[in-house]
């Protein structure tokens, strides 16, 4: 039996009640089964180093405070650790169950036996520091489930906006306005893919275009993104995998577009990583005049903090 709902809101909250459902559930999961498979088991399956040791913190490019923690034992093992995952520290008290500390942290870069981590706060290093014998593992992503908490509770809390409207249109029964447009001609595409671009070009709040694999949906998009930047300053892309962001990202970029590739570096390819924006960010010729300045202002904050 389906389940009838009265309103694009109520439908919203229902998604956000199963969705929480599931989330705890994985989280669980997830603790359940790190605590049964123990320690060792977990270093042999690279999800763990133990024991490790901090070394050096500082403040990266993105002005990020990090520490670098190296790992003493089973340096021949391979692991699973990379940029963007979350990670957590534990510490054992000389006990074999771990007991964790009160954060989570996320990698910023790794390579062999050194990984290099985003603190929340100097403090936390300072945990680290006071822990004595300590280990770091992947820790539950909660990543792709708090930005799924947020987006729903927006649209649903939405009221009298834009956003709201779009609720409507697109969960309700509010039908979707179109602008009247002289249909354009591109010779290079097919009648079909003609025609999915002019309906994009036309459509005031949502344009849908579907169809197997293997009938130019992408190419249709990318000449779509390109026509409609000839009308707006910007549009932002998303898609289901990194490679067909950046499969557009390319043929976007191969046309004299201005892209800014946003996502995690490792899984970039190589030709769009000087799209990225940390690359950007860093070869920005105003970059050392602005890492001098957050310098100097790190330096009074902790003159200021003595006094």
């Amino acid at each position: 039996m389906t389940t009838q709902f009265k309103t694009p809101a109520a439908d919203l909250q229902h998604q956000h009640d199963l969705l929480q459902k599931e989330f705890e559930y994985e989280k669980e999961m997830y603790r359940e089964q790190t605590e049964r498979a123990g320690i060792r088991r977990r270093v042999q399956q690279g999800l763990c180093w133990y024991p490790v040791v901090p070394g050096k913190s500082y403040y990266n490019s993105l002005n990020q405070f990090v520490v670098e923690i190296e790992r003493l034992e089973d340096k021949e093992t391979e692991h699973n650790f990379e940029y963007g995952r979350p990670v957590c520290f534990f510490t054992t008290n000389g006990g074999g169950k771990p007991e964790y500390l009160n954060f989570s942290t996320v990698i910023s870069y790794v390579q062999d036996d050194r990984m290099v981590v985003v603190l929340p706060s100097p403090s936390a290093l300072m945990e680290i520091q006071k822990a004595g014998e300590i280990g770091v593992q992947l820790y539950f992503d909660e990543t792709s489930y708090k930005t799924m908490f947020n987006a729903l509770s927006t649209v649903i809390q939405a009221k009298g906006n834009r956003l709201a409207y779009l609720r409507d249109v697109l969960l309700g029964k509010t039908p979707a306005s179109r602008r009247t447009l002289f249909p354009m001609r591109f010779p290079w595409l097919n009648l079909s893919q003609e025609e999915a671009v002019n309906h994009v070009l036309a459509a005031k709040d949502v344009s849908i275009v579907h169809g197997p694999p293997g009938t130019g949906k992408t190419t249709t998009l990318v000449e779509a993104i390109y026509e409609t930047l000839h009308r707006e300053n910007q549009v932002m892309v998303c898609a289901q995998s990194n490679t067909a962001v950046d499969w557009i990202s390319e043929k976007l970029a191969d046309r004299g577009i201005n892209v800014l590739r946003i996502g995690n570096p490792t899984r970039v390819n190589d030709k769009m990583l000087s799209f990225t924006y940390e690359r950007r960010f860093e070869s920005h010729p105003d970059y050392a005049e602005l890492w001098g300045i957050r310098k100097a202002i790190r330096e009074i904050q902790s003159n200021l903090r003595k006094k």
